[in-house]
C-alpha cells in the first residue's frame, strides 16, 4: 500500500515516551469503561489499580480517563488530583498536597464556596500539627466537599515507590485506605503500578494487608491487532483495513503489541518520511535489521526490574525452558502481566525480538540451567534405589542402619517442616529436596554396594567431582560467581554434563 503524506510533515509520534491522552490515545477502550464505571458513574467511588509492564501506559490511561480537559467536562463536579508517589515526602505530604490541590480546583470552578469548607480547608492545611490532628482535619475537609456534591479522585502515580517512600511511616496504607473506603468521604483512589498492591504493600509493611482488598486491579497488557491498527492509522496517510493489514501484521511481529515500542518504530517511519511519499510496509521494514536503539534500553531495563523483584528466572522458564522451578502460578502471573503470551499452545515473550533477547539472556545461566536438571536427576535415582531397599520409609531405616547421616537427615526434615508450614499444600513432601550436592554424594556413597555398579568409577573419582560441584552451586544459587574462578566455572559445565551421560545410561 502506498501512501501519500499530507504537505505537513508531521510527526504524531514525535514525544513518543511521554503521556498521551485526548486524540492521540487509542485502545484501551474495556478498560477506559471499567475505570468511568468504578470510579465516576457511581455514587460510591471504588478503588482501583492499574497495573502493568513499563511503558505499557498506565499512565496514559489514569490521565485520559482523569485528568485531559475533556474529563471535566463530562463530569462537571469531578475534582482530579494527580501525584507521582517518587516525588513525595510521605503521607503528610500527600495528605497536605491533596487538600492543596483539591482547594484550588473548587476555587477555580466555583465562585461560591461557603465559610465552613473554607475553615476546614484552614484547619487541614495548618503547618505543624500532629499527624492524627492533620488527618483528621483533611478527612473533615474531604468529607464537605463531598457533601456538596463533588468528586474527589487521587491518582496516585507510580505506586511501585510507595514501598521506599512509606515504608518508615506505620499506617501510612491504612490512611489511604481510610480516605478511599469511607463513605463520608470517599475519594475515588486510583494507583499505577508494575507491581501489584499486594507486593508493594508486603515491601513496606507487611501489617497493612488489608488495603489491596479495597481495590480492583486493572491489568494492561499489550495492544491487540485492532489497536495496534488503531495506532498506525495516526501515521498520516496510513489507513489499514484492519488489524491484518500487512504493515500491521509486521509492526506487531517486532513490537509484539508493545505501544511505546511500536510507537518509536513509527515516530523513525513518520520521521524518515519528511512528508514525501510512505509505504509503511516497507518502511518498517528497512528498520527491522537494525531495530531502533529504544529496544534494546527496554529490555535491559525490564530484564534488572524482573531480576530485582525475582522474576527473571521465571520467566526464562516458562519461554525458554527447561521448566525446572516454576510453577504455573508464576507463568499465570507472566501472562497477566504482559510479558508472555500463549502462541500455537506454547508460552512464548511478548514479542519475537523480546523472545531472541530472552534467548541470550538464558545462555548466561547455562551452568545453572545444566545442575537444576542433573540435581533433579540425581535425588530420582537416590529415592529410587532407596525405596527398591527399604521401602518408601527409607529415611527412617537409613537411620537405623547408617546413624552418621541422621543429623542430615533430621536438618531436611526440619527444612521440609518448616516450608510445609509456610506454604502449605505447595511445599514440597519429598526429603531429597532439601538436600545439597554434598549430602546427595554422602547419601550414595554410604551404599556404594548400590551406587557404585551405577557411576562406574570409584568413589574418589566422584568425590572430587561432587566436591567442586558443592563449591560453584552455592555462589551461583545467591549469585556470587564472582567467588568462583573461571576455570572452576567450566569445569563445573563439564562435570554436569559427564554426570548427565552417566544417569542416561542407568534409565
Amino acid at each position: 500500500m502506498t501512501n501519500t503524506a499530507p504537505g505537513s510533515p508531521r510527526n504524531p509520534f514525535a514525544t513518543v515516551g511521554h503521556p498521551v491522552h485526548g486524540d492521540d490515545h487509542v485502545g484501551r477502550t474495556g478498560p477506559m469503561e471499567i475505570l468511568t464505571e468504578r470510579v465516576l458513574s457511581q455514587s460510591t467511588a471504588g478503588a482501583t489499580a492499574i497495573i502493568g509492564p513499563p511503558r505499557i501506559g498506565k499512565s496514559s490511561l489514569a490521565y485520559h480517563v482523569f485528568m485531559r480537559p475533556e474529563a471535566r467536562e463530562t463530569h462537571p463536579r469531578l475534582l482530579p488530583v494527580w501525584m507521582n508517589v517518587r516525588t513525595q515526602a510521605g503521607i503528610e505530604h500527600v495528605f497536605r498536597r491533596l487538600s492543596d490541590d483539591v482547594w484550588d480546583l473548587l476555587t477555580e470552578r466555583s465562585a461560591d464556596i461557603d465559610r465552613r469548607v473554607a475553615d476546614a480547608y484552614q484547619r487541614a492545611v495548618e503547618p505543624d500539627v500532629p499527624w492524627t490532628q492533620a488527618q483528621s482535619e483533611t478527612q473533615e475537609f474531604l468529607r464537605l466537599v463531598r457533601r456538596r456534591g463533588w468528586r474527589v479522585v487521587l491518582i496516585l502515580d507510580e505506586f511501585d515507590a510507595a514501598r521506599e517512600v512509606f515504608k518508615t511511616q506505620p499506617g501510612t496504607f491504612q490512611a489511604l485506605r481510610e480516605i478511599a473506603y469511607n463513605l463520608d468521604w470517599n475519594i475515588g483512589l486510583v494507583t499505577t503500578s508494575r507491581r501489584e498492591l499486594r507486593e508493594i504493600v508486603d515491601m513496606a509493611d507487611p501489617d497493612e494487608s488489608t488495603f489491596a482488598g479495597i481495590f480492583r486491579s486493572l491489568f494492561l497488557t499489550c495492544f491487540d491487532a485492532d489497536e495496534l491498527g488503531a495506532l498506525a492509522s495516526r501515521v498520516p496517510g496510513f489507513s489499514p483495513d484492519d488489524g491484518r493489514d500487512p504493515a500491521v501484521t509486521r509492526l506487531g511481529e517486532l513490537a509484539g503489541g508493545h505501544p511505546y515500542l511500536a510507537s518509536v518504530l513509527l515516530d523513525r517511519v513518520c520521521s524518515s518520511a519528511r512528508g514525501g511519499p510512505l509505504h509503511l510496509l516497507d518502511a518498517i521494514e528497512e528498520l527491522a535489521d537494525a531495530l531502533p536503539a529504544e529496544f534494546q534500553y527496554y529490555y535491559r531495563d525490564l530484564e534488572e526490574l524482573l531480576h530485582a523483584d525475582g522474576r527473571l528466572r521465571a520467566l526464562l522458564e516458562v519461554v525458554l525452558g527447561p521448566q525446572l522451578v516454576v510453577t504455573p502460578d508464576d507463568a499465570q502471573v507472566l501472562l497477566q502481566q504482559g510479558l508472555v503470551r500463549v502462541r500455537e499452545g506454547a508460552y512464548r515473550a511478548f514479542s519475537d525480538d523480546f523472545q531472541q533477547y530472552l534467548t541470550l539472556v538464558g545462555r548466561k545461566l547455562g551452568h545453572w540451567d545444566n545442575w537444576m536438571a542433573v540435581e533433579r536427576r540425581i535425588r530420582d535415582l537416590v529415592e529410587s534405589v532407596f525405596e527398591g531397599k527399604y521401602g518408601t520409609d527409607w529415611p527412617a531405616e537409613l537411620r537405623r542402619v547408617r546413624p552418621k547421616l541422621t543429623p542430615m537427615l533430621d536438618h531436611c526434615e526440619e527444612l521440609r517442616t518448616r516450608e510445609l508450614r509456610s506454604f502449605g499444600a505447595r511445599g514440597s513432601t519429598r526429603i531429597l529436596d532439601f538436600t545439597y550436592p554434598r549430602d546427595l554424594y554422602d547419601l550414595m556413597a554410604s551404599h556404594w554396594d548400590l551406587f557404585g555398579r551405577l557411576w562406574k568409577k570409584d568413589k574418589g573419582y566422584w568425590n572430587e567431582r561432587f566436591s567442586l560441584l558443592a563449591k560453584v552451586r552455592n555462589p551461583m544459587v545467591h549469585n556470587r560467581m564472582a567467588v568462583v574462578t573461571p576455570l572452576e566455572q567450566r569445569t563445573f559445565g563439564v562435570y554436569c554434563d559427564e554426570i548427565m551421560e552417566v544417569l542416561d545410561q542407568t534409565d
